[in-house]
């Protein structure tokens, strides 16, 4: 298609320095672009490869500003509101999307022979499998998956190959739950002894999955000691993270790979939560709170906003801190300096 289509497509706010009839057959990576390929740029760290790129289109905010100079070169730049979401829909145009959900508008239902399916466990209604196995519309249970008993699953659920859902765990519909994820196993719950060993807690409650959540290989949701752990409604989860027993996940939350929540914290709506966080037990976040990538929260966040560090603190407070750190080695040689000045002075005295 030509560029004036695809900005239609897009819904661009303005089509810059282009005719609007210039091809775009493929989607790339701006450093990396070549004649007919479009890219975007939704970080300014980026803006310089506007320079250099040989896209035919780059997608760019609409706010962005370019060098005052008049006789630089520049590809054609589709403005528009959300340079993300336009990509990620330019790479559905262009890109061969391989859908993590089931694929195709086919009711019935599929589970790999390779899967074991407890027989009391319930997958959605509509089309029975086995005795007291239902499945439902258009849901797929991948290779080596195992569902334990009790287990239900709603429909255009997909379990990616070698998942284990251990048994009672409620899982909604429009949901991915990645390669060997763990859901329900025991929460991690232990007494401590008077001959310093230690007595398990019996991990009782169960593990709720809202709809159209999505959980990242690898990624493990404990069961609750009692009531239960929730990952609520819109909720995606990266690959590598470690969700402890009664934790709740508001809605629409994202969750970077490699974080840890500790037991019975409670993360609010709309949250964004970096790589490599961790968070402690029994606190809560406000919603739209963001937390900065190796942060270390030992401490309830009850303000909407960003913070950064370990233990996590107001993200501006964070940053003049790190400041104040870098610059100590500097502050002890001058500190030292004026020790030995005024030892000097005394020895005059």
């Amino acid at each position: 298609m030509n560029i004036k289509e695809l900005a239609k497509l897009l819904e661009a706010v303005s089509l810059d320095n282009s005719t609007g009839e210039e091809e775009i057959t493929h989607a790339m990576a701006i450093e990396d672009g070549n004649l007919g390929a479009v890219s975007f740029i939704g970080n300014p760290h980026y803006e310089r490869y506007l320079l250099t790129t040989r896209s035919s289109a780059v997608i760019v905010s609409e706010y962005l500003t370019l060098p005052q100079a008049t006789d630089l070169k520049l590809p054609a730049l589709i403005r528009v509101k959300s340079p993300y979401e336009a990509f990620a829909k330019t790479l559905e145009i262009f890109g061969e999307h391989r859908s993590l959900l089931p694929e195709g508008v086919d009711k019935s239902a599929s589970i790999h022979p390779t899967a074991r399916v407890a027989k009391s466990a319930k997958i959605g209604p509509h089309v029975t499998i086995s005795e007291n196995v239902t499945i439902g519309e258009s849901s797929e249970i991948f290779p080596g998956v195992y569902i334990g008993p009790g287990t239900s699953i709603g429909k255009r659920t997909a379990v990616h190959p070698n998942a284990v859902v251990y048994d009672g765990i409620e899982i909604g519909s429009d949901v991915v739950i990645g390669a060997g994820c763990i859901i329900g196993f025991d929460g991690f719950g232990y007494v401590p002894m008077g001959d310093g060993t230690y007595k398990k807690i019996p991990q009782v409650g169960k593990v709720v999955i809202e709809d159209n959540v999505e959980i990242g290989a690898n990624t493990t949701v404990d069961r609750a000691t009692v009531a239960e752990t929730r990952i609520k409604r819109g909720a995606k989860l990266d690959n590598l993270i470690q969700i402890a027993h009664n934790v709740e996940v508001g809605e629409n939350t994202v969750i970077a790979a490699q974080t840890g929540i500790s037991g019975s914290t409670t993360l609010g709506a709309q949250n964004i939560i970096a790589g490599q966080v961790g968070i402690v037990g029994h606190i809560q976040t406000a919603a739209h709170v963001i937390i900065g990538a190796q942060s270390g929260v030992s401490k309830s966040l009850l303000k909407s906003g960003t913070y950064f560090g370990s233990p996590a603190k107001n993200h501006r407070e964070a940053l003049k801190l790190e400041g104040v750190i870098r610059s100590l080695p500097e502050l002890s040689e001058r500190v030292k300096r004026l020790e030995e000045l005024i030892a000097q002075h005394e020895q005059l005295e």
